[in-house]
């Protein structure tokens, strides 16, 4: 039988012993393993011989003698005696796939999101490597060196007449051996095709031969830093390098166009020069093309990507050249926190305020917070960096946790841009843009410069609805309205994808209909329609589908082909542009109106970060902006980039309410496609949750009552939610150890979908 364990106590799972009662048990060893399944629970198996922790294995699993899994094994107690339980099948790896830290990570991880812990260490394993394979070493490459045997009369009667063998040829010494990317570049050829047909030849000649070996890393001519520090960036530079070697965390804060990433930069060089390795993190994939050609430039080949974006096999590429060393800066997205450093040395979050680097289905664990914590682990320095550090870290900063750095002005002769107010209640419209904004465009275009807009919201009308009575065109599936896409003419919904036709007239009256609210579609054709001669690009989702189209557009801009951008919030993140001059904010009001206590802080985060894209090089920048409340005081601090004000007026709420960073709080989701039965199963386990904390003392935890989600009904499902809240985090974490206990086994789970999100960034 196997047996799951949940550390100090196991019970029996699965009662399915492999083994002859009537025959003495031989002496073996007791293997605790993490399968990946929807259960708590770490799993006992028996192995003749020891298996190193975060080795994959290949287990049964479950009542079907047919079916096996690849789990990881976590730990081996020790040799055992007479004991029953089920076989390893095989090892499946020579050298294992985690390291000790890496273990040590995902367990506290699996703790404190209260998550399955198979699913956890699968969510870490590449994708490749999920499935019962060998690892084996992806970035073989075949390499050529001469044959010395020959004499010099046989190679000149081999190469007589042939004058494009002869100069391959020559490239070979007695000793060096090159690959076939290192011999088109030496021959400055355009393709590898006819280099390849040339060395087929002199193989066959018997001048050369082949063999495997590991694939270097590719050289990029590496482009020495040609400016100075500042004084502030010297100051950051020094304080993190005095910290390598040890665990220390700093908050870099540092305002649009202040030198972020040349801080960056100058850290990981010297990282590197100590034989390290260091990880970058960044929350879209959209940043990664022009980071990923900074960081080449600068620190060489070794840097690597990891993004969802790459194939299975790119990716294990590049998790077995991190995991070797050869991989010497690890750039990537959210789930690249889980890569394996042979030489760790130092982390860095870019924009680490950014709501993307939390997971938000399955194992929702938040990037930044765990690297901190793996930084913590390794015992190596964590960076995070932004122009709007998250209330979070800013509040580990007061209470001491975090050293903040700050760069507080521009580099070079770069100023902040002058900002413009133009109030929606005075002045009129064309299709979402004022007269005013609509001039700016026109005088910046004529000076050749680039302009970019701004509007947070997809497709060309956010509503289809009739001119004579109330019908709007909603989804049936969703409580929401359809968007309409005027390219492809049709409806669409953002939240669960449906398509539709839009109708001729209005099914309830017959009348016409109109479409309301402006999207990028809309104002980009009015933008042609103003500026006929214009160049005109789209920057959102529906546009940048791939990523060569995004790498297409990126440089298109930064080339000047392209005289203005309308784009989403795509375009406000970490993008540098110095041709911009000026920033139009079209309709930042829907923000205002969030039920979601952090509304207020992505509001300005956002505002001010696509200001900051204006005026970044040696051009004056401006920003206008249109909206219906100029006197918001959330505008205001944003575009005045008073950091220090937003926090004070943002954290004198939280505290009143108990909110993060100055409480802790959970929420419990629950959908259905059933009506009321996502908000029965959250009173069920609401009841559940009270008796605990009323027969254990958690006073310190509140547990809200259920109640339906802001959108309660999304792609077909009936959602609801339960908030729960406390002044101190163990009471909490203790309450949701016992509390899943309880439920879990109760027919109850079985009845709808449900999930535990611990440090909820978003509250719907």
């Amino acid at each position: 039988m196997s047996t799951a364990s949940t550390s100090p106590n196991h019970f029996v799972y699965d009662n399915h012993p492999v083994t002859d009662k009537d025959s003495p048990l031989e002496q073996t060893h007791r293997i605790q393993i993490a399968v990946p399944v929807p259960l708590r629970q770490i799993f006992d198996y028996l192995s003749p011989a020891p298996v190193a922790p975060g080795s994959r294995v290949l287990v049964p699993f479950g009542n079907k003698s047919n079916r096996s899994v690849v789990g990881v094994a976590i730990s081996m107690p020790g040799p055992v005696k007479n004991i029953e339980l089920k076989k390893i099948e095989r090892v499946l790896d020579d050298v294992p796939v985690f390291t000790d830290s890496l273990i040590r990570l995902l367990l506290w991880a699996t703790a404190y999101y209260h998550h399955p812990v198979g699913e956890v260490f699968q969510t870490a394993i590449p994708v490749k490597l999920r499935s019962a394979v060998v690892i084996d070493n992806p970035v073989r490459e075949v390499c050529y060196r001469r044959v010395n045997h020959l004499s010099i009369a046989n190679i000149d009667k081999l190469l007589a007449r042939a004058p494009k063998q002869q100069q391959l040829f020559r490239l070979f010494n007695d000793t060096s051996e090159y690959s076939l990317v290192q011999l088109t570049d030496a021959m400055a050829a355009d393709t590898s095709a006819g280099v390849h047909r040339v060395l087929k030849i002199l193989l066959e000649k018997g001048l050369i031969e082949s063999r495997e070996r590991c694939a270097l890393p590719r050289e990029f001519p590496v482009i020495n830093f040609g400016g100075r520090l500042t004084d502030e960036q010297r100051v950051a530079v020094d304080s993190v390098i005095e910290s390598l070697g040890q665990y220390r965390s700093f908050v870099l804060h540092g305002i649009t166009g202040s030198g972020k990433t040349e801080v960056y930069l100058h850290i990981a060089q010297k990282c590197l020069k100590t034989g390290h390795q260091v990880m970058v993190l960044i929350p879209e994939i959209a940043l990664t093309p022009q980071l990923l050609e900074r960081f080449r430039s600068r620190l060489g080949g070794g840097v690597t990507m990891i993004h969802s974006s790459m194939s299975p096999q790119q990716r294990y590429i590049s998790w077995w050249r991190a995991r070797e060393g050869t991989a010497t800066v690890i750039l990537g997205t959210r789930s690249a926190i889980f890569t394996p450093m042979k030489q760790p040395g130092l982390i860095i979050v870019d924009e680490e305020h950014d709501h993307s680097y939390k997971q938000q289905d399955g194992f929702r664990y938040h990037a930044r917070d765990m690297a901190i914590k793996r930084a913590s682990m390794e015992n190596i320095p964590v960076l995070l960096g932004s122009a709007t550090p998250s209330m979070e870290s800013v509040n580990n900063v007061k209470t001491g946790k975090h050293r903040l750095l700050t760069l507080s002005r521009r580099t070079g002769r770069a100023m902040l841009p002058e900002i413009e107010w133009i109030d929606l209640q005075k002045h009129r419209q064309y299709e979402g843009l004022t007269p005013r904004l609509l001039e700016a465009i026109r005088t910046e275009i004529n000076n050749g410069h680039q302009v970019i807009l701004y509007i947070n919201r997809r497709g060309f009308a956010a509503v289809a609805g009739c001119t004579h009575c109330e019908w709007k065109e909603r989804c049936n599936r969703c409580d929401a309205y359809l968007t309409f896409h005027k390219k492809t003419n049709t409806l669409r919904c953002h939240h669960c994808g449906k398509v539709a036709h839009p109708k001729p007239r209005c099914p309830d009256c017959d009348h016409s209909l109109y479409y309301h609210g402006a999207g990028t579609q809309r104002l980009e054709e009015a933008l042609k329609q103003q500026f006929p001669d214009t160049r005109i690009i789209r920057f959102d989702r529906d546009e940048i589908t791939t990523r060569s189209k995004l790498e297409s557009i990126l440089s298109g801009i930064k080339q000047g082909d392209i005289d203005i951008i309308v784009g989403t919030q795509l375009i406000s993140k970490g993008h540098d542009f110095p041709r911009v001059t000026l920033v139009g904010i079209v309709a930042p009001d829907q923000g205002l109106y969030s039920t979601d206590f952090r509304a207020p802080e992505y509001l300005f985060q956002q505002m001010v970060q696509v200001a900051g894209r204006a005026g970044r090089d040696q051009l004056p920048g401006k920003v206008i902006i249109q909206t219906s409340h100029p006197g918001n005081p959330y505008l205001q601090l944003a575009l005045a980039h008073d950091y220090s004000g937003f926090y004070q007026i943002c954290s004198e709420q939280r505290k009143a309410a108990g909110f993060p960073p100055f409480g802790y709080m959970t929420l419990w989701r629950a959908e259905s496609a059933h009506p009321g039965a996502a908000i029965d199963f959250l009173q069920y386990i609401s009841q559940i949750g009270q008796n605990i904390v009323k027969n254990r003392g958690y006073m310190e935890v509140e547990i809200m009552d259920p109640v339906s989600s802001p959108m309660e009904k999304l792609a077909g499902r009936y959602r609801a939610q339960l908030l729960v809240q406390s002044n101190q985090r163990k009471p909490l974490h203790n309450l949701l150890s016992l509390w899943l206990s309880e439920i879990e086994t109760s027919p109850q789970t079985r009845k709808v979908r449900w999930s535990l999100d611990v440090d909820p960034m978003e509250m719907c």
